[in-house]
């Protein structure tokens, strides 16, 4: 028998709960048959594939149907893209 493990690296929130204060900290998910807040972000790495997956937190806790896989290779790529986004928007409110 094959032991399939995983282990949770981190979890990033923004919003905790469902409060209209926390509520209006939330951002959203949104595809073409849903929408909801996203009150942060589960990352979890696997012993048995090289993807890490990230899970949607929601204002009802963890959502087991909201996530994404990234390759381990790309990992880098996607952080290096998402730091440039974000000094965009620092940019930005700067100006």
């Amino acid at each position: 028998m094959k032991v399939i493990s995983k282990e949770i690296i981190g979890t990033t929130k923004w919003s905790e709960g469902r409060t209209r204060k926390e509520l209006s900290k939330q951002t959203f998910w949104s595809s073409s048959k849903d929408f909801s807040g996203l009150s942060g972000l589960e990352i979890n790495g696997y012993t048995f594939n090289n993807h890490v997956k990230c899970t949607a937190i929601t204002s009802q806790g963890r959502s087991q149907n909201k996530y994404f896989t990234i390759p381990v290779d790309k990992v880098e790529e996607f952080c290096n893209n998402l730091m440039e986004a974000k000094n965009f928007v620092e940019r930005q409110g700067n100006e």
